[in-house]
C-alpha cells in the first residue's frame, strides 16, 4: 500500500509523465493539447493502489489506461461534417492521426511490460466503448433506457474491465457510480441528450448516483484517508451540484 501522504506528489508525477508522452512537436503546433481527466487519473490511482506491484509498474499501467482514454476522447473530436474547407480537412486528418498516435503509445507501454492479458482486457473495453458510441451518435430509435445504458458503457467500460481483470468488485462499483454521476452531471455527451432523457429524470438519477457514490467512498476508505478526501473533493466541485441541492430542498419542502 502506498503511503497516503504521498498521493498528491505521486499523482503530480504521473500527470507530468503523461504530459511528456502526449507532447509531440508536430501535434502541439497544429492541435490543442489533449485534456487529461483528473477524476479518471485519481480513480486509476485508487485501483492500482490496491494491487501488489512496484510503483514503476503501477505508474505504467495508469499511464497506459489514461492513454487509451485520451485516444478515445481524441477520436471523438473528429468532425463529421460533409462540407469543409481545406484547413478543416487538414485539422480533421490530424485529429485522427493524433488519436492513432496516442493509441500506439499505450500499445508500446504494454509491450514493454509484456502483459498480453492486459492488452486483451483493454481491447475488449475499446471495442465495447466504440460499439456504444455508434448507438449514441447514430441510433435514432434508441429509447431512454438504451441511451442511458450506452452513456454508462462509454464512460465506465474501461474501468469496469480493468477492475474485473484484477477482481476488484468494490472499486468496479465505485468507479461506475462515480463516473456515471460525473458524466450525467456535466452533460458531456450527445446534443440530443434532453430529447432522450428528461431533465426531471436526469436530476433524479444524478441525486441518487451522488448519494450512492458518497456512501461507497465513506464505506470503502477509512475516515482519515487522504484517498477518501480526494475522491470526495473530486466528486463535489461541479456546476450541477447547486441545482441538485436546490431540487432536493424543493422535494423535501
Amino acid at each position: 500500500m502506498i503511503y497516503l501522504q504521498d498521493i498528491d506528489v505521486q499523482l503530480a508525477k504521473i500527470k507530468e509523465a503523461l504530459e511528456v508522452k502526449l507532447t509531440h512537436p508536430f501535434l502541439i503546433k497544429h492541435l490543442p493539447s489533449p485534456k487529461i481527466d483528473d477524476d479518471k487519473l485519481l480513480l486509476l490511482y485508487a485501483i492500482f493502489d490496491e494491487i501488489d506491484l512496484t510503483m514503476e509498474l503501477k505508474t505504467n499501467y495508469i499511464l497506459t489506461a489514461m492513454l487509451v482514454q485520451i485516444a478515445l476522447d481524441t477520436h471523438d473530436d473528429v468532425t463529421t461534417t460533409n462540407v469543409i474547407n481545406s484547413d478543416e480537412f487538414v485539422q480533421r486528418q490530424l485529429t485522427v492521426l493524433a488519436g492513432d498516435y496516442f493509441s500506439g503509445l499505450y500499445y508500446l507501454l504494454l509491450s514493454n511490460i509484456k502483459d498480453i492479458n492486459m492488452v486483451r482486457t483493454l481491447a475488449i473495453a475499446i471495442k465495447e466503448i466504440n460499439e456504444h458510441k455508434i448507438r449514441l451518435y447514430h441510433d435514432k430509435e434508441a429509447n431512454e433506457k438504451q441511451f442511458l445504458e450506452s452513456v454508462i458503457v462509454v464512460e465506465t467500460s474501461l474501468f469496469q474491465k480493468i477492475t474485473d481483470h484484477y477482481k476488484l468488485d468494490f472499486l468496479k462499483l465505485l468507479t461506475t457510480k462515480f463516473l456515471t454521476y460525473k458524466r450525467l452531471s456535466h452533460e458531456k455527451f450527445h446534443t440530443n441528450f434532453e430529447s432522450k432523457l428528461s431533465i426531471n429524470n436526469l436530476t433524479k438519477t444524478c441525486n441518487g448516483l451522488f448519494e450512492e457514490t458518497v456512501e461507497l467512498i465513506n464505506k470503502g476508505f477509512y475516515q482519515n484517508s487522504m484517498l477518501r478526501e480526494l475522491l470526495l473533493k473530486h466528486l463535489h466541485p461541479d456546476h450541477f451540484q447547486s441545482s441538485l441541492h436546490d431540487n432536493k430542498i424543493v422535494e423535501e419542502g
